[in-house]
């Protein structure tokens, strides 16, 4: 008799490419751009981050189903408050352990994933300090559209092109989210203080993650359905100087479209066939939406922290002695939280850690903005109704008791 190993996944159809870059299609209105830029580039989360961001949901993900390498308890909840995170540069969420539960709970990661010596969050999280609802009831659409600006370094140094991005991001919902969020986040601020540098060091030195200052991330919040599609597109539009071309056209465009859908359903490998649970359970296991606590030392730390792991890396690699080590990151660079967190320790500049939530700059979203503000911007909108506050070697955000004569009561906002 045939072994049955039991799998959960997700029933996403096929991208191409999935994960990785997506090659946006040969320019429309400008034959001879190869020789003034290289063509421009863009990840398929990168399109569906900076549409969907804006929705104040926190980080929408790209692979919303659970990892199919988790125990199958872990996979019917999927990614869950506790855990510790990377969000990857192609879209997946790398779930490292969770901070709530004991090593050897199957709610708790694999064993190659947890560090040596780890041990959850004392006291434990109070329920009562956890908030379920419902943020989308029934069939939902949300229909996030971002517009923003940068520029393309030239083929020729010291040349740089204006470009526009047009990028759209519909996510479905046919029935709705169950929604979790901690009340108060302060009760994590301890535990992370006196255990973030060994995280760092422990997906670098053992994980081979290499993550760069601000990259982990504990979810504090989640919204999870039962099946979601998504559609996205984006467009580039570059501006091309007269000076660079013979041809009287100015303007260079360049677009890409994706699709993807999924439900949360059981499945079992039966002679390495997928075969379909019997009972035709489908579980509310998939995260369209994250929100994290979000995690940087300071440079005097990181400083070290990138020391310690140059002996793993340099045999692969010429890196001059003497020089500060560096790597480029394998998340996500484009949250938010890394360029609060980065600006806050610079405000608090004798702080060892800054830890900030999703919610702080949720909560200063405007609905009339275009795209993702800056890390000043954002700060600057902060500082309005927000105190930098330092304690215990952390600088984090804390709401004003009173803002225009309006108390501050916790939510979480949708747009």
């Amino acid at each position: 008799m045939n072994d049955v190993v039991t799998a959960m996944e997700s029933t996403d159809k096929e991208i191409e490419p999935r994960n990785d870059d997506v090659v946006v299609t040969s320019p429309t209105t400008h034959p001879d751009t190869t020789s003034l830029f290289p063509g421009p580039r863009q990840a398929e989360w990168d399109i569906i981050y900076y549409a969907l961001a804006l929705k104040c949901r926190g980080s929408p993900i790209h692979r919303p189903n659970p990892p199919t390498a988790q125990p199958i308890e872990y996979r019917k909840e999927g990614f869950s408050i506790g855990d510790v995170i990377l969000l990857n540069f192609g879209g997946y969420v790398d779930f490292l352990f969770n901070t709530c539960v004991p090593a050897d709970s199957p709610f708790n990661g694999r064993p190659r994933n947890i560090p040596e010596g780890f041990s959850p969050i004392s006291p434990p999280l109070d329920p009562a300090n956890i908030h379920e609802y419902a943020a989308f009831k029934g069939h939902t659409v949300l229909d996030g559209r971002s517009v923003r600006r940068f520029q393309i370094q030239g083929r020729v140094p010291g040349t740089v092109f204006d470009a526009i991005a047009e990028e759209m991001a519909i996510l479905t919902i046919p029935e709705g989210v169950i929604s979790r969020d901690i009340i108060d986040v302060s009760c994590f601020r301890k535990y992370i203080a006196a255990n973030a540098v060994g995280w760092y060091k422990f997906v670098n030195e053992v994980g081979d993650r290499y993550a760069t200052n601000g990259d982990l991330r504990i979810v504090v919040g989640s919204d999870r359905c039962s099946a979601w599609s998504r559609v996205a597109t984006s467009s580039v539009t570059v501006h091309i100087p007269p000076d660079n071309s013979a041809s009287t056209r100015s303007l260079a465009q360049f677009s890409v479209g994706t699709n993807a859908g999924g439900t949360g359903v059981l499945r079992s490998i039966k002679d390495g066939q997928a075969v379909l649970d019997p009972d035709g359970v489908v579980y509310q296991n998939q995260s369209v939406f994250l929100r994290t606590l979000n995690i940087s030392v300071c440079d005097d730390i990181w400083s070290k922290i990138a020391e310690d792991f140059r002996p793993h890396v340099e045999p692969y690699r010429n890196i001059p002695r003497g020089t500060p080590f560096t790597w480029r990151s394998q998340s996500m660079e484009m949250h938010p939280a890394n360029g609060i967190n980065g600006l806050l320790l610079k405000q608090k500049p004798h702080a060892k850690f800054a830890i900030t939530q999703d919610n702080d700059w949720i909560s200063v979203l405007k609905p009339d903005d275009p795209c993702l503000p800056t890390a000043n911007e954002f700060l600057s909108r902060i500082l309005e109704v927000y105190n930098i506050c330092e304690e215990d070697d952390v600088v984090f955000l804390e709401y004003k008791p009173e803002v225009h004569g309006i108390e501050f009561v916790y939510r979480t906002r949708t747009c």
